[in-house]
């Protein structure tokens, strides 16, 4: 069987994450795993933009809108308790303005735009309603996992139905933002890989935190 220097990378990307959620099921490389997190949000954020626009005045201009819409809404709901509800960001995520991690940003990109690329080449509907769903069934699990990894908390320990309604309303926006300003081009296979690796590492480490390694 020919390897492909694509089916080698996504191996590898895919080993980098399952290991990553057994380090965190088992407590190992702790330091280590704190320093990558927000290093990794921005890259997947930064990796799908390049990967899916061209570069150009309008997408720089629509990438930007979408970084300062999601932060002022992140700061709304670290300060105010709108639009998702009441919770609080952890020290793990690195540097804070205004109560939220200047990575936070960059990793709603790092969902927004392989949602919309497998909206595309996975669901075959490349749709900006449908790509929001997923973008929030992603925050499903995301949050249970953020919750066992200490990156955030909620006051009442889980989510309300008031988050899921903004993640959708708000990936709704930024998506539309997107399609209509950015420069789009024949998106990347690997692209949808990002959201599905990102996926697979918040799963794995909820469980293995919440359910196998608890006591350890």
């Amino acid at each position: 069987m020919h390897v492909t220097p694509k089916k080698l990378a996504l191996v590898g990307f895919y080993s980098f994450f399952i290991a990553g959620a057994l380090c965190n099921s088992l407590g190992m490389f702790r330091p280590v795993m704190l320093a990558l997190t927000p290093l990794i949000m921005v890259f997947i954020g930064v990796a799908a933009t390049v990967l899916t626009f061209r570069i150009s005045v309008r997408t720089v201009g629509a990438v930007v809108g979408v970084l300062i819409l999601t932060f002022m809404c992140e700061a709304a709901g670290a300060n105010f308790g709108f639009p998702f509800g009441d919770y609080a960001y952890t020290s793990l995520l690195g540097p804070k303005v205004l109560d939220v991690p200047i990575v936070i940003p960059f990793a709603w990109l790092a969902v927004l735009i392989p949602s919309w690329v497998a909206a595309d080449r996975i669901l075959r509907y490349k749709n900006v309603i449908v790509a929001s769903v997923v973008v929030t069934a992603f925050d499903g699990v995301m949050e249970f996992a953020a919750d066992s990894l200490d990156l955030w908390h909620w006051s009442g320990g889980l989510p309300t139905e008031l988050n899921y309604i903004s993640w959708f309303g708000i990936s709704y926006l930024a998506l539309s933002i997107l399609k209509n300003y950015a420069t789009e081009k024949e998106s990347s296979s690997l692209v949808p890989h990002l959201l599905i690796a990102q996926l697979v590492y918040f799963f794995l480490s909820d469980f293995g935190m919440r359910f196998l390694f608890s006591h350890q």
